[in-house]
């Protein structure tokens, strides 16, 4: 667990309101590395001197919804629930002690919170932070009353759901919060919970919420004026750079029910002069499908906007309201000429004269202008509100970048032709950009400095800036003048002979120079294996697939051999050849979402550039050599990917020295910082001496005379080998022999031809 230099850690969380929201936070805190204490009421029907089992039912019950849940759920690993302690806020509110941070999440209510907070001011430490997770009760209306020491150390965290996935928290403190309780709380989310702190001043809905809300009745209502159905209202949404679901997917999303009452508690919180009043009123279709149940996305029922139903038949069918009847049909494919265009085509779609041109200006110009009213009011810098929207909201582009995009002259102009005024900021703005050259627009309409956050490599700038090399699948990149970046820059980064090649001449490159290398990818896969393609042409070549392995082989071990730091920098999946790339490198970081892979068998073969050795050695060194070829065996033969690097870890993939960015935004600075490290390490090799292994018997799980049968027979056969001493130094020349022997059955290239022509495994 780590933290900003400086400021005291936090390493014990204690979170009040195991629901769905306290739940998956208390998890993102142990995920980061902390001991969590979970709390809430004691069950009903229970009294005093009742067990502990039976009085912390509610607590232990999201717990084993989260083990359950497994690593595709809250916690990244089921191992990481072991750092969760549950109880009651009746019998165990002694155990917030021990706390360094202490987060409110329970129902909204402000006399059940500020009971609950003056309970906690008589037993926390006198240090520690006290929060709460509210986006609805202004932290000075929390505060009223309560001692001075409270509010020296309370904050406003709004966590945003799920917790785990959502990067966006935007933090609240007032003036009489001491400045280090914000920072030690801010350095605790940023680099142990993997969060974007965005500081926000106490007003109604923050930011994200504030605009998002907004956004979401405007778009709705518009839409509803100009008579769009839902699939043109979506298709032109989508082409402003809002999200993949549209304007009514989110609804759905978010919840037809709850939208209401959302909006009716912003609109009670802000003056009746705001513009947010104008669309905060009920709209009859919402009241329409709340009075028949129709509550959108609820667990796996999908009735809203959109409906999933099966027909007589068990197929599902997908429909789409017709919102003139509130009825469902077909959904029809939008024919509207501005919902061809696509995502982040602003200036166009600002042109195009149709009802979803028509529409898309009638959003934006009213979106925008209210965005620009909120600076400085509720963020001190549009930078912050561009980042809560892209991350609270999965805006492609936030609303001061999408006036760049625009341009603020051709804004101005629809706004003068929509008789909308100035706002002061855009008045101040006198039609330049927002942005320019690292620098941001303040309400006076200075340019102020733009910094990221201390530690953080903003991967754009390093785009912006004169590549050392460009390749056809990756770009040479400087960070610094020690270290360089091979960014892989293809569809999927497929590790095809061109890619091969270009690593190599990197490698050389940074190698003449004493450079550091690090391997790195911005599009959220890191590397997908062999190109399939290449591997079925070579395939029909007598000596072809031989020497391809060969050369993967041969590569990686110039890699390992370097005497450079070689580090991978890891944010997003590596399957298959990508993972033994990986394993090659003198250093691993990789971010916590990452997820990894050895895949080849459902392709037909086995890993076939030491990914099998090099596994075999990491389950070794964390399992034993009694169990290594069982445990191997069971990641390859079944394919397993994992959910995250921290369950990476917990099976193999990832050594203990592996480093674990929580924050994704921090993966390749880390990466820097562990190549420098490496500079100072006299012998990188990646193992000692590897004694032989015991021999493994799991069973095998294909049907016998299926193919998935013969190659679990082999790969079992091959792993077993490392019974004999000496076996990691031969082992890649035997990897290369099951697989010449695999492809010679038909049904391997059949695996291969299935995948590439449909996507899915063929299970033969």
């Amino acid at each position: 667990m780590s933290s900003a230099q400086g400021i005291k850690p936090i390493q014990t969380v204690a979170v009040i309101g195991a629901g769905v929201m306290g739940a998956g936070i208390a998890a993102q805190a142990a995920n980061g590395g902390a001991r969590v204490i979970l709390l809430d009421i004691p069950a009903a029907d229970t009294s005093p001197g009742d067990t502990a089992e039976a009085r912390n039912a509610i607590a232990a019950g999201a717990r084993e919804r989260m083990l359950k849940a497994g690593s595709r759920g809250a916690l990244m690993d089921v191992s990481v629930a072991e750092r969760i302690q549950v109880g009651n806020i009746d019998d165990d509110l002694d155990m917030l002690a021990e706390a360094d941070w202490i987060i409110e999440v329970v129902v909204e209510r402000l006399d059940i919170k500020q009971d609950l907070y003056r309970r906690i001011e008589q037993v926390r430490a006198a240090d520690a932070v006290v929060s709460s997770n509210t986006s609805t009760i202004p932290l000075e209306t929390l505060m009223e009353g309560m001692p001075a020491t409270l509010r020296e150390h309370f904050v406003v965290t709004h966590f945003f759901n799920p917790p785990r996935h959502m990067r966006l928290l935007e933090l609240v403190s007032s003036d009489e919060t001491r400045p280090e309780v914000a920072e030690r709380v801010d350095a605790f989310i940023d680099h142990c919970m993997g969060k974007t702190v965005i500081r926000c001043n106490d007003r109604p809905g923050f930011i994200a919420n504030r605009l998002g809300v907004y956004w979401m009745q405007v778009a709705l209502q518009e839409a509803i004026t100009l008579d769009l159905s839902v699939e043109d209202a979506d298709a032109v949404m989508q082409v402003c750079g809002f999200p993949k679901t549209g304007i009514f997917g989110l609804w759905d999303l978010v919840g037809i029910d709850l939208m209401p009452e959302v909006t009716a508690s912003l609109s009670r919180l802000l003056p009746e002069t705001d513009s947010f009043q104008a669309y905060a009123s009920p709209v009859s279709v919402i009241n329409g499908m709340v009075k028949n149940s129709w509550f959108g996305r609820k667990g796996r029922v999908l009735q809203g906007f959109y409906r999933q139903r099966l027909d007589d038949e068990g197929h599902k069918i997908r429909e789409v309201l017709d919102l003139d009847r509130l009825s469902y049909r077909a959904p029809q494919a939008s024919q509207l000429a501005s919902a061809q265009l696509k995502p982040g085509q602003l200036g166009e779609l600002m042109q195009v004269d149709d009802k979803g041109g028509r529409y898309a200006r009638q959003v934006l110009i009213k979106v925008l202008d209210y965005a620009s009213r909120l600076v400085p009011d509720v963020a001190a810098e549009i930078s912050a509100v561009d980042a809560a929207m892209r991350l609270g909201y999965n805006w492609r582009y936030g609303p001061f970048e999408l006036m760049d995009r625009i341009g603020m002259p051709a804004l101005e102009k629809q706004m003068h032709v929509s008789e909308a005024g100035l706002s002061p900021f855009m008045q101040q703005a006198a039609g330049r950009h927002c942005y320019q050259e690292g620098q941001q627009l303040d309400e006076q309409g200075v340019y102020q400095p733009h910094q990221p956050a201390a530690g953080i490599i903003e991967w754009h700038k390093v785009c912006q800036q004169a590549p050392v090399r460009t390749f056809a699948q990756s770009v040479l990149h400087e960070l610094d003048e020690d270290t360089w970046c091979l960014a892989f820059t293809s569809r999927v980064n497929a590790l095809s002979n061109q890619l091969l090649d270009e690593i190599e001449t990197a490698l050389a490159a940074a190698i003449s120079r004493n450079k550091a290398l690090i391997f790195y990818s911005d599009s959220g896969i890191f590397a997908a294996g062999a190109d399939l393609k290449e591997f079925l042409q070579l395939s029909e070549q007598e000596t072809g697939l031989d020497t391809y392995m060969r050369r993967g082989q041969q590569l990686f071990a110039a890699i390992r051999n370097a005497d450079i730091p070689v580090v991978a920098a890891v944010a997003g999946k590596a399957l298959g050849g990508g993972v033994e790339l990986m394993f090659h490198c003198h250093g691993v970081q990789i971010h916590a979402e990452s997820s990894l892979g050895l895949v080849e068998s459902s392709v037909g073969i086995v890993p076939g550039w030491c990914g099998c050795k090099e596994l075999l050695a990491r389950t070794q060194e964390r399992f034993g050599s009694d169990v290594a070829v069982e445990k191997t065996f069971a990641l390859i033969a079944n394919a397993q990917i994992t959910g995250s690097a921290i369950e990476a870890r917990e099976r193999g993939f990832l050594r203990e020295t592996d480093g674990i960015s929580m924050n994704r935004d921090r993966v390749l600075s880390d990466a820097v910082t562990l190549a420098r490290r490496l500079r100072s390490v006299d012998d990188r090799t990646r193992f000692n001496s590897l004694p032989a292994l015991s021999a493994g018997s799991p069973q095998l799980n294909g049907e016998e005379n299926s193919y998935q049968y013969e190659l679990e027979e082999q790969l079992l056969q091959l792993l077993n080998a490392a019974v004999t001493p000496g076996w990691y130094d031969t082992f890649g020349d035997l990897e290369r022999e099951c697989n010449l022997l695999l492809l010679q059955n038909p049904a391997s290239r059949q695996r291969m031809e299935h995948l590439l022509a449909t996507g899915k495994v063929l299970n033969n």
